[in-house]
């Protein structure tokens, strides 16, 4: 696929100067808290205090919000008056993101987290105070100016909790940092949501309430105080009080991000206004669609949490403890699946008895029609964990570092939008449209897959690492040696041997972010390949003879490329191999390198000879999962000391010591 690049062909690597530019604040904010804890995360103080302090506070929101939501039902005159406290309820809670997100990523950004993180848990101790009063009161005034000051100190925290991890654990710890903290999250709303509706209803239930709510803040706040200092990333940034600026400097600094940034925090949106409708629609739907009492709808809550939990550790795993973008498409794919199950209505069985009977926990367990439905309820749930999780993760990688705090604010604030947006159209389709649960959840299920495709076409490495990643997990096993020495951030050019038609694909799956590959202008704009190369931002080069301003173009191409910091992949034997051997390399590296003095990372492919993206004379399927392929990646080489030669004994080196193709 990438064969028959001219003989001047050029390639390029990262220079070693603004290689250590671009590192320096990043060593400086992680390096010392790294090395002073080691260990795993859940046993490290780097991570434990932050994680207990964040799930004490998901779970007291939860608490007490659930409390007062059963208190101002009870206390409604009429349906319509319940309907209007919950609802002005929830609409308070949400408020705050609205107004103060852009001071909370401010001054996220120029204090000091962990005394800031201290500050805002110390809040929530007299808020509780005041919590409890009103749920010993049942003043209903009170509890809604509780609600509004819980919100605004989640509308401060926010930003906190996600910008300190970068801080705090290392790169290849993001993927896993994530999946605990969104694990934690939901197990401490399933917790609260449970221990709130079951206390508040029992005679004691306002004193145990008030107690708990108290008892959990002061254990947030202990926590809290053994968080590890972390530097802010802007000291010197203006902090306004003004809400429409502080709005806009937000969101000012999320445009500044590259477009994979600012579409992952519009698919972390989505997923919040997908997790809003089913959460609020899942009551409704256990009971009227599949006939469940109580019980069924509380398993039905319990099984949709653990399960997004469930999601969010296996995401780890299967990423391989680094930021796998091809786990995003598969989640939405899977999110779009199971709703589409889920929004095809079950044939109830009635056991013999009257149709109002709602049927028990035991007789749904034993209804397979709607046992299947609690079994999708937990596949999305799963899903939408290998959904959530990188994006996440790549937030606070690939954002600069001295506007992390906001970009994760703007973040916070189009969340909360996007939860309105859901209880919108839940009101417009249930209410105006009279449309059934099942009908809303299809509409749901179609939107999550237009979204996708939106998404997935204007940040393409979203596909392509899905398609790698089903090519490597489905066709191959993978080996990785050396993936660390593929920098971080900055500029770099990637070379190796050519083997096969695939060997970028690869290549691309060992690197923890984009690689853009000079192709062989024929080859690029094939009719059957074009579309493929050019969402990938190949490079296409022609012969110099060939095509003189083509060749000259592609020069100019890769330099400005490195000039951005981006990565470049370049195969410099120019053409695929015929027998599996490493051919001489061409010059045209040394002439990019002379352009763009950066340092280049040399790599050997093995296991591809012999394949069906080969040219070995037999042809022949790949056999599924036990085909092994290396990809083996050396030390950098300085920009000094690029010679065609001597990467060429670099790559054979490489091949010596890790290739299956050795033996």
């Amino acid at each position: 696929m990438l064969e028959n690049i001219p003989q001047d062909e050029g390639s390029s690597a990262q220079d070693n100067e603004h290689a250590a530019q671009n590192k320096e604040p990043s060593a400086q904010n992680k390096e010392p808290i790294a090395n002073q804890f080691k260990g795993g995360l859940l046993s490290s103080k780097r991570f434990l205090p932050l994680f207990i302090t964040q799930f004490f506070s998901v779970l007291n929101d939860n608490v007490y919000k659930q409390s007062v939501l059963l208190l101002l039902i009870f206390q409604a005159a009429t349906v319509a008056d319940g309907a209007l406290y919950s609802n002005l309820a929830a609409g308070l809670f949400i408020l705050p993101f609205f107004l103060f997100s852009g001071m909370a990523g401010q001054l996220a950004e120029k204090t000091e987290k962990s005394k800031l993180i201290r500050i805002v848990k110390f809040c929530e101790i007299p808020i509780m105070l005041i919590g409890a009063i009103s749920i010993m009161t049942q003043l209903v005034w009170l509890m809604l100016v509780t609600v509004f000051f819980m919100g605004l100190q989640s509308t401060f925290f926010g930003p906190l909790k996600y910008s300190i991890l970068p801080q705090h654990v290392a790169r290849n710890e993001l993927t896993k940092a994530n999946g605990l903290v969104e694990s934690g999250t939901f197990v401490a709303i399933l917790l609260g949501t449970i221990f709130g509706t079951y206390y508040i209803t029992q005679e004691a239930g306002p004193a145990y309430i008030s107690i708990a709510i108290l008892c959990l803040a002061a254990i947030g706040y202990i926590c809290s105080r053994f968080i590890p200092i972390s530097a802010p990333n802007d000291p010197s940034l203006q902090f306004t009080f003004n809400i429409f600026s502080s709005t806009k400097n937000v969101f000012q600094a999320l445009k500044l991000q590259t477009e994979s940034v600012g579409k992952s925090v519009i698919g972390i949106s989505w997923f919040w206004l997908i997790g809003a409708i089913i959460l609020t629609a899942l009551p409704n739907y256990v009971k009227h669609v599949m006939g469940g009492d109580e019980l069924v709808v509380t398993s039905a809550l319990v099984v949709f949490s653990l399960s997004i939990a469930i999601g969010s550790l296996l995401c780890e795993k299967l990423s391989r403890s680094r930021i796998e973008l091809g786990i995003v498409p598969f989640g939405a794919i899977l999110i779009t699946l199971f709703l589409y199950l889920l929004s095809q209505e079950p044939a109830i069985t009635v056991y013999n008895e009257p149709t109002e009977v709602l049927l028990t926990l035991s007789q749904v367990l034993d209804t397979g029609d709607m046992l299947w439905h609690l079994v999708w309820m937990g596949a999305i749930g799963i899903a939408a964990g290998f959904y959530t999780v990188p994006l996440y993760a790549l937030i606070q990688q690939r954002t600069t570092e001295n506007s992390r705090s906001r970009v994760i604010a703007a973040n916070n604030v189009l969340n909360a939008l996007f939860m309105v947006g859901s209880a919108v159209l839940s009101i417009v389709t249930l209410s105006i449209f009279e449309w059934s649960i099942p009908q809303l959840l299809l509409l749901v299920a179609a939107l999550n897959l237009l979204i996708s495709i939106y998404i997935y076409t204007k940040v393409p490495e979203f596909f392509l690492r899905f398609v790698i990643y089903i090519l490597a997990i489905c066709m191959y096993r993978v080996r990785t040696n050396g993936d660390k020495n593929i920098p971080e951030e900055g500029a770099a050019v990637i070379i190796g041997n050519h083997v096969s038609f695939v060997d970028w694909m690869f290549i691309l799956a060992a690197s923890p972010r984009p690689i853009r590959f000079v192709v062989f202008a024929p080859i690029y704009h094939s009719f059957a390949l074009h579309w493929l190369f050019k969402m990938a931002k190949a490079i296409p080069i022609d012969g110099e003879k060939a095509n003189p301003k083509a060749f000259k173009k592609a020069f100019d191409d890769v330099a400005e490329a490195l000039e951005k910091g981006e990565l470049v992949g370049i195969f410099p034997e120019g053409k695929l191999s015929d027998d599996g051997s490493i051919d001489k390399f061409r010059r045209g590296i040394e002439k990019i390198i002379e352009r763009s003095p950066v340092p280049v990372i040399p790599l050997h492919l093995g296991g591809l000879w012999g394949s069906m993206f080969s040219r070995k004379t037999k042809w022949r399927l790949p056999r599924l999962r036990w085909s092994l392929v290396s990809v083996s990646v050396g030390e950098p080489v300085a920009a000094q000391d690029v010679k065609a030669d001597h990467l060429r004994d670099r790559v054979t080196k490489l091949k010596a010591l890790y290739s299956p193709d050795s033996d």
